[in-house]
């Protein structure tokens, strides 16, 4: 199964990975080219969005939605179609730097699957690809050197200066890509405005996105062990204290069995539940920061009380991602937090614990459910500056990559050469070969990418059971208001001014900290640099 069949924005990716928020200096002297680049926040608004363009031809099992509810395959379509018939390339080279996950590839000259891709570019696409822990180093290197590539990554931390090194150095899109100018590459006009948000910087179109799922959800519960206390639908929960009643059922810590165990305490789950905004609430053009609200200092108190009464698991909040996964299939604790993408893969939860169900929201605080939309990109590419016919031929590189689920493109990117690397079932769907790793972990998927869809073969009743979930998650969707926006001052320090917040929130429900230290805390970091962060993306939602 490929990322691309539903896999943060950038904040949310990089809080899971452990990354942090952007840093970048608000003055600076760009790495490599002596210039100097003034950071001014800037919004999405300012400029025209792609023009969004179905794909024609392809039905869904699941229909998805605008609003981006992700259509769901049940087999790979017969009969895939060839998305983009004539080569955009005539025998050039072009190079790119992204990541890479896994194993190294087979080189070009012994895989089948490159060589065809290639063939169908028209040339060469020459990729440095970088595992994600030596992305940074290797990306400030390449900048430092002035070999800047034609296709560069932006995974949304590696760059000190990242305004300054867009405008410096990579091409404004804005004129190739805005409004019905899209329309020339199908493909990528076929991925929703959702994504295309995500991509604008200093008012203007910079990178082309990575798609990811949307809403990343509010984890999952043991429906067993929730049915046995007489719970059957997560949404049917009338609010927190009938919240906590169920949890203290569920736990038996002479058994070894607690209602709830996640590392961080798995705060996402109880800050959705009680209705924390995502990031940043807006109301009148004025902006309340997540952790300034009524309804963070009652999540964390939830919690606290949650921990207090034994009934999260000890030291569950220090756990790896294993631990947590391994007590959740052995029924240690009945419900943890994990992104939604993490359900339906060949080795996700659906499988490997039949019972699980992906937990749905009710209003712990009364008032209506709310999901944050928090998974919406994996990561963008920039292109590096160049003549308008280069720059239209990268764009038909990325127009090809991508392809979207249904077609030839997709299936040879993602599955390789049918015969060498996989083979159809007697439903379509491509069983892959011995040899099919070795040839399909070239990066391209993370270079250009379609939108996501829910394909899982011979798992018709986890597909269907994901997408209801989405049905139920997106139509709640909280947006942050501020994605789109660009503050010089929370590019600069605002993940190390936010840091020492969560440590204390982290140590009041831990028991080692009160309340007042939370809000002495989220005092400092109003002083910090909080307030000026706000003003910042004030004056630019008010541009």
């Amino acid at each position: 199964m490929s990322i691309n069949e539903i896999a943060a924005d950038r904040r949310t990716f990089l809080k899971v990975a452990g990354l942090g928020l952007l840093s970048v200096a608000t003055v600076g002297t760009l790495a490599g080219c002596g210039t100097r680049q003034e950071l001014v926040a800037s919004a999405a608004d300012s400029v025209k969005m792609p023009a969004f363009v179905p794909a024609k031809g392809l039905a869904a099992d699941l229909a998805g939605t605008a609003e981006g509810v992700p259509a769901a395959f049940f087999n790979y379509p017969a009969n895939p179609v060839r998305s983009v018939t004539t080569p955009p390339l005539k025998g050039e080279t072009f190079s790119a730097i992204t990541n890479i996950f896994g194993p190294p590839p087979n080189a070009r000259g012994k895989n089948p699957a490159w060589q065809e891709i290639e063939q169908r570019l028209g040339g060469t696409l020459d990729i440095t690809a970088v595992s994600a822990d030596d992305f940074t180093a290797k990306i400030n290197t390449t900048i430092a050197g002035n070999d800047i590539p034609d296709m560069i990554l932006d995974d949304g931390a590696s760059i000190p200066d990242i305004i300054g090194f867009l405008k410096s150095k990579c091409q404004d899109l804005t004129p190739f890509l805005s409004g019905d100018a899209i329309k020339e590459y199908p493909n990528l006009a076929a991925i929703p405005e959702l994504y295309w948000k995500q991509t604008v910087r200093d008012g203007k179109i910079y990178t082309l996105p990575i798609p990811r799922g949307g809403a990343g959800g509010l984890g999952f519960y043991n429906a067993k062990r929730y049915a046995e206390v007489g719970v059957t639908d997560t949404t049917k929960i009338k609010d927190a204290d009938e919240y906590l009643s169920i949890m203290k059922e569920l736990t038996d810590a002479k058994a070894n069995r607690w209602a709830f165990g996640s590392s961080s305490f798995g705060l996402s789950t109880f800050n959705q539940l009680f209705g924390v905004p995502n990031q940043w609430r807006e109301k009148g053009g004025e902006l309340t920061f997540y952790i300034e609200t009524d309804e963070y200092l009652e999540s964390i108190s939830f919690v606290q009380k949650a921990a207090a009464a034994g009934y999260i698991a000890p030291g569950s909040d220090a756990w790896t991602k294993s631990q947590m996964v391994n007590a959740f299939t052995n029924g240690q604790v009945a419900q943890v937090y994990d992104g939604l993408p993490a359900y339906f893969k060949s080795d996700g939860y659906a499988v490997t614990v039949p019972d699980s169900a992906p937990f749905l929201p009710f209003a712990a605080g009364g008032g209506k459910p709310q999901a944050h939309l928090d998974n919406i990109l994996f990561a963008s590419t920039m292109l590096k500056k160049n003549d308008e016919k280069s720059i239209k031929k990268l764009l038909g590189i990325a127009n090809l990559l991508a392809a979207p689920f249904g077609t030839e493109e997709y299936l040879l990117i993602n599955y390789g050469v049918e015969g060498t690397d996989y083979a159809l079932d007697a439903n379509g769907n491509p069983q892959p070969t011995p040899e099919a790793l070795a040839n399909t972990t070239v990066p391209w998927k993370y270079i250009s990418a379609p939108s996501p869809v829910l394909y899982l073969p011979g798992q018709d009743d986890i597909i269907t059971r994901t997408h209801a979930a989405y049905s139920t998650l997106i139509p709640l969707g909280v947006v942050d208001p501020t994605a789109t926006l660009f503050s010089p001052t929370n590019a600069q320090k605002g993940g190390t001014i936010r840091q020492p917040v969560s440590d204390a929130a982290q140590d009041f429900i831990a028991g080692r900290k009160s309340l007042d230290d939370v809000k002495a805390a989220i005092k400092t970091w109003r002083s910090a640099g909080g307030d000026k962060i706000r003003k910042e993306y004030e004056k630019a939602l008010g541009a």
